[in-house]
């Protein structure tokens, strides 16, 4: 008689791939025998490594079938061996409109998408393997809707969500840019702060938004937690249905929601991989440790760092370790690289050794093909930080959490759980493996807040301006109605400034009014700005606008002012390298200097500062117009800055991993009428193999004109 076993014994065996014909039988009988235990979690992992091993089951196929059917791993089954029972319930959890891509659910894919189905509104708690995107994509065929909005935390997932609905473009326009025209039917692929600045004028009828319990503010997340509070209240008040997801989270507060917007909260624990966690020796240093673990790896892997000055140094320590071999997977990138950026940074000379880095002050486009090729198997090794953590899908088999923090801060359980849950994959990796350095933050579900709803003191006053009065408490209104009458700046002015906090806009017009006409000569430009012009706006932009300290690389307002100047002055990205560093200097500062170029241009040039030029400019025409003095406009200014000079869209198709040196090379087979669909038409149509481009630039544009 068969030996009766423990799910914790058989998952020993399974772990230790022990599973030999004379226990087979043993193992399948006591999985049967645990089927309606109540710990569904763990049968459903024991299960899910029995399907990875079941070459080891011989004759056994047919049951294990009968174990995944059980717990509703559908998408694991092979229809031509299911019984008719069996066939039904697979054929019951394949949606509507794909059956040519084949797609199946699992047992609570199936329950969200019905209840969407229903018309419901869903607010979904599941784990990052859950399969939450495929939800997405099968509501998408259904064709029910016509305006679709996806919300998402990072131009990265823009990119990649983009990519994957190219499938949907004969049915639906795809919309990511401010410049595209809206046709009948869109999906609109977009982060919270492009949902207030395209979609005012049209009727979304439904809406997602992913990782949607960032909008709760945390202090090192205020800012883009109140963007996406607008940007939520914004597509509700337009009445669509709404899927907004997240992961590991216990409950939310439901009760501040409005009478009129019902919702159905749904939390689940349900894998489709299993996460092993496994804590790192440390004999000596983390370095050390670091290299032998990824000496012993032969997967895909992807390395945590908390910064991108970590990144690097862990890069280094990878790639001068002698451990590792170079490798012509990436030479024309590497080429490519060094010649438009610099031989000595970190990025070209990782890559040579089959080591790629990924964060936040790497251009968009090397982002993009870092991930690529990661994905094709060109690198083993993709040094990250959160820029990729949120929501991008990779192939890794491995993570490797090295630092436990994000920037400065400790990381929190959703984000520890974010980080793990990109290890493993449906199809790919029944089985990710996380290699810790420190112990995980303390497991904590906590139920989500809806500021935008619940309207506390602390919820800050730039959101409550962007509501309408009727969806205010008396409390909100009277604080509304206390800056309304505050005697300096309109509340229509404040409004516009919808990311920069009212009383900062208003002790700016205070300083300001104080010395109109004095001040006058300094602020009435248009177009261009003289250097003392563009200090003296720096200056204000830093004293009342910044919060000061050293942000985004830059310490004053002077500071400012002489890099934006230099930027106008110098006027490309490899012209400013060259001038910024000492050819002689060592690799480490020249990495940093190119960095921190590299930081400037995303975090002020092509963000910050066009946002607080234009919250001065506001001001300041409110206040001549007052007393009927001339005005600036500092409009073109800003926006020949936010695009570095060059054709604004040449800008945006950095995003469809295209360059902009590259853009800037074939310009003279592109024309641009500020129309982003007729840039995307040209390049659908380009003779790729005919221009005067690179090989590596050939490459990243046959992949953009795949996508587009």
């Amino acid at each position: 008689m068969a030996e009766n076993l423990s799910l914790l014994e058989i998952n020993n065996l399974l772990r230790q791939n022990a599973i030999n014909p004379q226990n087979a039988f043993s193992v399948i009988k006591s999985i049967a025998n645990n089927l309606n235990q109540k710990n569904e979690v763990y049968l459903q992992e024991v299960i899910l490594r029995v399907i990875e091993q079941r070459d080891m089951f011989g004759n056994y196929q047919s049951i294990i079938n009968d174990f995944a059917r059980e717990i509703g791993l559908f998408p694991y089954l092979d229809p031509k061996e299911l019984n008719l029972a069996d066939k039904i319930a697979y054929e019951f959890h394949r949606p509507d409109g794909v059956e040519q891509d084949n797609i199946v659910f699992h047992r609570a894919q199936a329950r969200v998408y019905f209840e969407l189905l229903d018309g419901k509104n869903v607010i979904l708690s599941a784990p990052t393997s859950f399969g939450k995107s495929l939800v997405i994509d099968t509501i998408i065929a259904t064709e029910r809707f016509k305006n679709i909005a996806i919300v998402l935390p990072t131009i990265a997932l823009i990119d990649e969500t983009r990519k994957r609905l190219s499938r949907f473009r004969d049915l639906y326009k795809i919309i990511t840019h401010s410049t595209q025209s809206v046709s009948d039917r869109n999906i609109f692929v977009l982060t919270q702060e492009r949902v207030m600045e395209i979609i005012n004028e049209v009727d979304v009828d439904f809406f997602v938004i992913d990782e949607f319990y960032k909008i709760q503010p945390t202090p090192q997340d205020q800012e883009r937690s109140i963007i996406l509070n607008q940007a939520f209240y914004k597509l509700l008040k337009k009445g669509g249905q709404f899927y907004l997801l997240g992961p590991n989270i216990e409950n939310i507060n439901s009760k501040v929601f409005p009478e009129n917007v019902e919702i159905n909260f749904i939390k689940t624990d349900y894998k489709t991989v299993i996460t092993e966690k496994i804590k790192v020796a440390v004999p000596t240093n983390d370095e050390d440790a670091l290299l032998n673990l990824c000496a012993e790896l032969t997967e895909p892997t992807l390395i945590y760092c908390k910064s991108p000055k970590s990144a690097n140094k862990v890069a280094k320590l990878l790639f001068d370790s002698g451990k590792f071999k170079k490798n012509q997977n990436n030479a024309n990138a590497i080429e490519w690289l060094e010649e438009e950026y610099h031989p000595l940074w970190f990025l070209p000379k990782a890559l040579k050794f089959g080591i790629g880095i990924h964060h936040g002050k790497i251009p968009r486009a090397i982002s993009q093909f870092a991930v690529k090729a990661f994905n094709e198997d060109k690198l083993q090794f993709l040094v990250c930080t959160s820029t990729l953590i949120e929501g991008v899908n990779t192939k890794a088999k491995n993570v490797i959490i090295y630092d436990n923090k994000v920037a400065n801060e400790k990381f929190d359980f959703f984000t520890f759980n974010n980080i793990c849950g990109r290890s493993g994959r449906m199809f790919q990796h029944f089985i990710g493996r996380v290699f810790l350095f420190h112990e995980p933050p303390t497991e904590e579900l906590p139920l989500v807040d809806f500021p935008l709803f619940s309207q506390t003191d602390e919820v800050p006053e730039k959101l409550l301006m962007q509501m309408d009065n009727d969806d205010l408490s008396q409390k909100s209104k009277d604080r509304i109605q206390t800056l309304s009458n505050n005697g300096i700046l309109s509340i229509k002015t404040i409004k516009a400034n919808s990311n920069i906090e009212p009383q900062s806009q208003i002790d700016l017009a205070t300083f300001l009014k104080g010395n109109l006409r004095g001040y006058h000569y300094l602020l009435k430009w248009n177009r261009f700005p003289t250097y003392d012009q563009l200090k003296f706006a720096c200056e204000l932009i830093w004293k009342f606008l910044v919060d000061g300290g050293r942000v985004g690389g830059i310490s004053s307002g002077s500071q400012l002012a002489f890099k934006i100047n230099n930027l106008r002055t110098v006027g490309n990205i490899k012209d400013l390298i060259a001038n910024e560093i000492d050819e002689d200097g060592e690799p480490e500062k020249v990495n940093e200097a190119i960095e921190n170029i590299l930081e400037f241009i995303r975090f002020w040039a092509q963000y910050n500062f066009p946002k607080y030029m234009m919250a001065l400019n506001r001001i300041q025409k409110e206040l001549y117009e007052d007393i009927d003095f001339q005005t600036g406009d500092y409009s073109y200014f800003s926006s020949q800055i936010e695009c570095l000079f060059t054709d604004p869209l040449f800008v945006a198709l950095d995003e469809y991993g295209i360059p902009i040196q590259t853009s800037n090379k074939i310009k003279d087979k592109l024309y641009t009428n500020g129309n982003f669909d007729d840039l995307l038409e040209q390049i659908r149509e380009l003779p790729i193999e005919s221009l005067e481009v690179t090989q590596f630039e050939k490459e990243l544009l046959n992949d953009a004109q795949n996508q587009v």
